[in-house]
């Protein structure tokens, strides 16, 4: 007893001055157990965790440093900084009751990081944080593979509970009144000392290569979440702003002898590069290639990741100007059309609106719509077509119905299409792309597109069909998606960086003869716009110009139809 009571005095002082206090029967029934656990000073903890950190969960880091800088005195000053910086946010925890737990949870962030980083190309920003918190659970649970459990059990939940392995002999607490602060300032004069050694390089490269910090772990992930919640702190108490207010309908809607019906389709991870309309070289829009539409073949995204595209494309702000904080303060298109007294309606077959149908009439796709379209526990694109026969059989008024689809999202391509739809074989039929081969993952996510023409056509077709209303359709994916290429995959790059396969997306429109008649639209006229460079600026008064609705915030420079009304079909 005597002897176990001096070594925790040379370790922890347990019941007076830090943590993981022993009782003196746990002492004496586990005396071996108690001299195998080392004894470390929090500082070495901290140094064996940041070593451990930096070397086995940051290889994204390293490889992107390397690229930008190759196998040189610079890249190792660079590294030392950010060894310099991991040391230091492990300094700010370290406190008795603190600082086990912190280091715990960090290694647990820095290898999930890590691996989606390693598999995907991931980086995590703001953006990717806000697309996990807004993400359902059936899509979560398509990115917890085996693999996924598996590295993370190895890097992290067992690195983690070594954390609490040794003692740690934390100061007195009048010592740790100067020593905690002065560590702090140690370790932040070392980082900031290593990185003025090579200010110029590191300033310029940091400028040039965002993506080495954003791929620095558990650093990004901090930074992101930390971005996150200041920008949910900023709009959480803002006031919504009126926007068009003023919007009434014009005479061509006015005039019509039936009421209109515009079918909005928001896909989902549509890419652009594999749109047979955009002259893929496979043909996976052979339905829609039959039905006489308009496709503008040069589309860009507002952003890379549903949480940013939908809201970004239904605000009237521009890619340019838009952030979430104006689009948070601001009515949308949704608000505009409701003004002008149009009827609208939006169903989700995703992760929801994103706030864009805070203020309308919104639904969810269940099975009861369609119980073979959700057979599988997921809900194809199919289950929204019995939504478009009840609209067009029921409507009244003049309506726009906003789809939000499953579309192609990954990594589950194989989950969004129905037997029938595998044209491309042999498809990737698993989440763990490295069960994969290339091709396999693009067949897939063919296949997947192929089943968007299907639908969309069967909707033109359904539509064709009714002589109720006066139809048109316009289709536009949210973003696109990498499938390997520069080993990336999957979407929601930074902006800044992200390659042309995720910022490019189809964009489809279809204006039967009786809607050109009524609303007095040339087609030839807009066919004639296709090539020409489009985005997803485009959409808020594209959309007010084919239901005519007159406002101030209508920009005609931005209507695809402004210039092609008043001739006639």
């Amino acid at each position: 007893m005597i002897a176990a009571a001096q070594y925790l005095r040379g370790g922890e002082r347990a019941t007076r001055n830090g943590p993981d206090p022993v009782t003196c029967h746990e002492a004496l029934s586990m005396p071996n157990l108690l001299l195998r656990r080392p004894v470390l000073s929090p500082w070495v903890l901290n140094l064996i965790t940041a070593a451990y950190v930096m070397i086995l969960c940051n290889a994204g880091f390293w490889r992107t440093l390397h690229g930008a800088l190759g196998t040189s005195g610079d890249t190792l000053v660079f590294g030392a900084a950010v060894f310099g910086l991991t040391l230091f946010t492990f300094a700010c925890f370290t406190l008795p009751y603190v600082q086990r737990p912190v280091l715990a949870l960090l290694i647990l962030v820095a290898s999930a990081a890590s691996f989606y980083q390693s598999r995907f190309g991931i980086l995590i920003d703001r953006d990717m944080i806000q697309n996990i918190m807004r993400t359902t659970p059936a899509e979560s649970r398509q990115l917890i593979t085996g693999d996924y459990v598996l590295y993370l059990g190895l890097t992290g939940v067992l690195p983690a509970m070594l954390v609490f392995l040794p003692r740690i002999a934390h100061p007195r607490r009048m010592q740790l009144l100067w020593r905690w602060p002065a560590g702090i300032v140690a370790t932040l004069t070392l980082t900031l000392g290593l990185i003025y050694s090579d200010y110029a390089t590191i300033a310029s490269t940091v400028r040039e290569h965002r993506e080495i910090l954003g791929s620095y772990q558990p650093g990004a992930s901090i930074g992101a979440v930390a971005r996150y919640v200041r920008l949910q702190m900023r709009s959480s108490n803002l006031v919504v702003e009126d926007l068009g207010t003023d919007a009434a309908k014009g005479p061509r809607i006015e005039g019509a002898d039936k009421p209109v019906l515009l079918v909005l389709f928001a896909g989902e991870t549509a890419r652009a590069q594999n749109f047979g309309l955009n002259g893929y070289a496979r043909d996976t829009t052979p339905e829609l290639a039959k039905r006489d539409v308009i496709a503008f073949t040069d589309t860009t995204s507002c952003g890379t990741a549903t949480a940013v595209s939908i809201p970004c494309m239904f605000s009237p702000f521009t890619r340019s100007e838009y952030s979430e904080t104006k689009f948070r303060g601001s009515e949308n298109l949704m608000d505009v059309l409701e003004h002008a007294g149009v009827k609208t309606v939006w169903w989700d077959n995703n992760t929801g609106s994103q706030n864009v149908a805070d203020r309308i009439e919104t639904h969810t796709v269940e099975a009861t719509l369609d119980p073979a379209a959700c057979a599988s526990g997921e809900c194809t694109d199919a289950a929204l077509l019995p939504i478009i026969q009840q609209t067009a059989n029921t409507m009244t008024e003049d309506t726009v119905l906003v789809l939000h689809m499953a579309g192609s999202h990954g990594p589950g391509y194989y989950q969004r299409y129905p037997d029938g739809f595998g044209a491309f074989q042999p498809a990737c039929t698993t989440t763990n792309f490295r069960k994969c081969t290339t091709e396999e993952i693009v067949n897939a996510y063919d296949n997947s597109i192929l089943f968007t023409d299907h639908v969309l056509a069967q909707a033109i077709d359904m539509l064709a069909a009714q002589s109720r209303v006066i139809p048109a359709v316009v289709f536009l994916s949210d973003h696109g998606e990498s499938l390997e290429e520069n080993g990336l995959y999957l979407h929601a790059a930074p902006r800044f960086m992200a390659p042309d396969e995720q910022t490019h997306v189809p964009f489809v429109m279809w204006l039967p003869p009786s809607y050109t008649a009524a609303m007095r639209i040339d087609t030839a006229c807009v066919k004639a716009k296709t090539s020409a460079p489009t985005s997803q600026d485009n959409l808020f008064h594209t959309v007010l110009g084919m239901m005519d609705i007159t406002t101030k915030v209508h920009d005609p420079s931005l209507d695809l139809t402004a210039q092609c009304q008043g001739a006639g079909a």
